[in-house]
């Protein structure tokens, strides 16, 4: 088997069918343990009465600078202005939701975004090594594991009721320490150009159960999956967690049977389904956001998408954001965050990385099923730790880790 990796990002500051990820997905044209309890006792709800009612660097009690948010999508015209500066710690990478921050900017000329990109896993050590004199006002996770860690070291506080209630329970955390801003789908990619390359007859051969890519014979060295994401752990974990442990140690162990080619990077994985070469594996498991980049580039691009019915294999996961405990401008801060998950901040991730709305009034825009058309299985992400360790070792038990 091949094992593909790329550089870690460095750190920078600044009825079944399958579905086309084709032209028209975009929106475009739409415009140590660190922390400690707060006084109320509460984890993550620090601050101090100023003299005058108010608590400083608690964006909980922040009101709307103008409107608040809501679930039936609420637009950028009706919420309050952003002036100042705020201090982004980025688990993301740059071309993932840089696009964001640079919409935000050029609408609100008062407005810096200060930006602090590298791995989820620098990041979260970084928090807690800096404790609450860190100068992130936001942390902005690719994965609810990384998250769900700062949560539990006691470093972020809860979010404004108005934001907590805009998106549902299921994409962040019960008490509103951090919410999901957008949605990604584990899927099953494919060139569709290379179907006489494979032993099936159409693509609608596709299964619908996860458990078909490990056992079923017709996908030995033609398949690939990129084991070391947070996300594919988080599909690990999900089916231990609904299928069970020695189901799970099982599909692993004949899935390393196909043969797969792995990767160490997602948007590589993607690319090398899409180019079609040799070498190139025809299918693979992945989040379906990569295929959407290489069709919004490239509208002739032979890459396809299908989704896996009601079982882990199309678990819906988030990327999302958390407040420090302490910040500057907490009015600033809280109106940033409903500017995320407001109508704009919600196509922008639509249009620029392909992946699904977390609100639900905030229609999405491409050919993929919207979030409400997927049978994605339920799911309480908040349950994911940051290393996922329980998922790592069954995958490294069965030599599917390390790379």
């Amino acid at each position: 088997m091949q094992d593909r990796n790329s550089d870690r990002t460095n750190r920078t500051t600044t009825g079944r069918r399958p579905f086309l990820v084709g032209a028209g997905v975009s929106a475009a044209g739409l415009a140590g343990l660190a922390g400690c309890l707060g006084d109320n006792g509460e984890n993550g709800t620090s601050g101090t009465d100023d003299g005058s009612g108010s608590t400083t660097g608690s964006v909980t009690d922040a009101d709307p600078l103008a409107n608040p948010v809501d679930s039936s999508g609420v637009s950028w015209d009706d919420l309050g202005d952003l002036e100042g500066e705020i201090t982004v710690y980025s688990g993301r990478t740059r071309d993932q939701i840089d696009l964001v921050f640079e919409e935000l900017e050029n609408e609100y000329d008062g407005l810096t975004i200060d930006r602090d990109y590298d791995d989820n896993d620098a990041q979260v050590n970084q928090l807690v090594q800096e404790s609450d004199a860190t100068p992130a006002d936001v942390f902005y996770s690719q994965d609810p594991g990384a998250l769900g860690a700062v949560h539990d070291e006691g470093l972020v506080q809860q979010l404004p009721e108005d934001v907590v209630d805009a998106v549902p329970e299921s994409y962040r955390e019960p008490d509103g320490h951090w919410t999901g801003v957008s949605g990604r789908v584990r899927s099953i990619m494919y060139n569709a150009d290379r179907l006489d390359e494979t032993p099936l007859d159409s693509w609608d051969e596709l299964p619908t159960d996860i458990s078909e890519y490990a056992t079923d014979d017709r996908f030995e060295g033609i398949i690939s999956t990129r084991p070391n994401s947070g996300t594919f752990r988080g599909f690990i974990q999900a089916m231990v967690d609904l299928e069970g442990e020695d189901a799970t140690r099982q599909w692993v162990s004949d899935f390393m049977d196909q043969d797969p080619v792995r990767y160490g990077s997602g948007s590589t994985q993607a690319e090398e389904i899409n180019r079609g070469g040799d070498d190139d594996p025809i299918i693979g498991l992945g989040n379906s956001y990569y295929a959407a980049r290489l069709v919004n580039e490239d509208p002739d691009s032979p890459i396809r998408v299908t989704f896996t019915e009601g079982d882990a294999g199309a678990l819906f996961s988030v990327a999302g954001i958390a407040v420090t405990n302490d910040v500057d401008d907490p009015e600033l801060v809280a109106e940033f965050a409903r500017h995320l998950v407001a109508v704009e901040g919600q196509e922008f991730m639509m249009d620029d990385n392909g992946e699904f709305p977390v609100v639900d009034g905030v229609d999405y825009v491409g050919p993929l099923p919207g979030p409400e058309e997927l049978d994605s299985p339920t799911y309480d992400l908040s349950s994911f730790d940051m290393e996922l360790q329980g998922a790592n070792e069954l995958l490294e038990d069965e030599g599917m880790m390390p790379l």
